[in-house]
């Protein structure tokens, strides 16, 4: 494989794992301020600020689910892995949208953690999302899934 190519690749990549990273610590944070509003609305003591908290934490729930970056890092990737669609596509017809997503997500080596975090669904979602693409792209289970993944082209 020409080494220009694959030196793009590794710095699509970096970008790509980048921005995924700042969208899962972002969530954390803003997951972190939403638990503490949650405390502070339980506490009988914030009852005067009690409708502002409520308020506060609505907007921190909006914002985990209506985020421009993981848009943006959708774009990105669809951008940047259309010779993997390609392929992935070719070898695997019958995936649909959302098991494209995961594979991209998990041939950038993201955890099931990390990946829950940029889909804003559970770690179980996640795992048993990864069981059905296993199943479906019919992978063994002794074979790690982003290895399988990286290793299509």
């Amino acid at each position: 494989m020409d080494k220009s190519i694959q030196k793009g690749d590794i710095e699509n990549n970096t970008e790509l794992i980048n921005l995924a990273l700042n969208i899962v610590q972002k969530n954390d944070a803003l997951q972190l301020i939403s638990r503490k509003i949650e405390s502070l609305r339980a506490n009988p003591k914030f009852k005067v600020c009690y409708q502002e908290l409520y308020e506060l934490q609505s907007m921190l729930r909006q914002t985990l689910l209506l985020d421009m970056d993981r848009e943006n890092l959708q774009l990105l990737i669809h951008e940047k892995n259309q010779l993997f669609y390609s392929k992935l596509n070719e070898l695997y017809p019958r995936l649909t949208n959302k098991e494209i997503r995961l594979t991209t997500l998990v041939r950038l080596n993201l955890s099931s953690k990390e990946i829950a975090s940029i889909l804003n669904i559970s770690i179980k979602s996640v795992e048993m999302n990864r069981y059905r693409l296993r199943k479906k792209m019919q992978i063994s289970s002794k074979v790690p899934l982003n290895e399988f993944i990286r290793n299509l082209f």
